[in-house]
């Protein structure tokens, strides 16, 4: 669990955020939202104490993280960022072994971490391990740094607009990829963006952030159905609403009983799954129904796209 208190930093005369308090319970996907300016990148980068609060505090698990080594903390804390930062004279393994090496991992140790993560990507070891970043496309090198950023298995992974300067399809490849990530995975994620549509598919909860402050926190549904003000309404597009609505639609308030048998070779859906990643599933896969499962894994019934095209206006 994180928490800010009344954190706010200055930079002379002006104030980047303003006495801002927040807790994101462990498990969230939060994302962070705004206009360019508006103190998103720089609260994400206090959590790791890139950038040192001017007032307030920051807690993980209760533990002021002011009384914390930097470098020390940073280690327990994946980052992903958009420039991603791969060393370029070094192989994709080496990348990833960064943390766990700094850490003491034994080599076997970390070998099996490289191999593990770059499975977790969909990166083929064998074809990827040894290649050097200027060989990887701009999306394989993405998925370089979010193996990095997961490599010492952090509890937190902060990740500032990762997949901003990415093509449209490469970018909702990765936020698909971090969806089953994070369903996998469990990971307390902070995310920042200027992207409402990439914030409503990824995000169980939205931070709306304007001159410093919280405008909204909310989960997708709320923010869509309920914007606190003219900002949050403007920021998703009153003309875009009953789209966004349906993007923000779970899974789960559609599902079917499933059909025996079911298809053993088929992808599933989970029940938190946004009806937006249900469409592209079944056109990626030209099926028209998919399988649902628990956390755990279980079928617990199926979505079919006429399901979901019955809801549309």
């Amino acid at each position: 669990m994180i928490e800010l208190d009344q954190v706010s930093k200055h930079y002379g005369d002006s104030i980047a955020v303003n006495s801002l308090s927040l807790t994101i319970q462990a498990g969230d996907f939060c994302v962070f939202i705004g206009t360019s300016g508006c103190g998103k990148s720089t609260t994400l980068r206090m959590i790791n104490r890139l950038i040192e609060p001017s007032h307030g505090h920051i807690r993980i698990d209760g533990e002021d993280i002011a009384g914390l080594r930097p470098e020390l903390l940073r280690r327990r804390i994946g980052y992903a960022i958009q420039s991603i930062g791969l060393f370029p004279h070094w192989t994709v393994a080496r990348n990833i072994a960064v943390v766990p090496q700094l850490l003491g991992w034994e080599p076997q140790r970390i070998r099996q971490r490289v191999h593990q993560l770059l499975e977790l990507l969909h990166l083929d070891p064998a074809q990827f391990a040894d290649k050097l970043p200027a060989q990887l496309s701009g999306g394989q090198a993405q998925r370089v740094g979010v193996a990095r950023a997961l490599a010492a298995d952090p509890n937190i992974l902060l990740m500032d607009e990762p997949f901003g300067a990415l093509d449209p399809i490469t970018r909702e490849s990765l936020q698909a990829e971090m969806l089953r990530i994070q369903a996998e995975l469990h990971k307390t994620i902070v995310f920042v963006t200027h992207d409402i549509d990439e914030a409503l598919k990824l995000g169980n909860r939205i931070v709306v952030m304007d001159q410093g402050r919280i405008i909204q926190n909310a989960s997708p549904q709320q923010l869509v159905q309920h914007p606190a003000n003219d900002f949050v309404a403007n920021l998703i597009g009153q003309q875009d609403r009953g789209l966004k609505a349906a993007a923000c639609t779970t899974v789960a308030e559609l599902l079917q009983p499933a059909r025996m048998p079911l298809p053993s070779d088929q992808p599933r859906l989970h029940g938190s799954d946004s009806l937006k990643l249900a469409v592209s599933q079944m056109l990626w896969h030209k099926v028209d129904c998919l399988p649902v499962c628990d956390d755990s894994g279980q079928v617990i019934g199926e979505l079919s796209m006429q399901r979901i095209l019955e809801q549309q206006p």
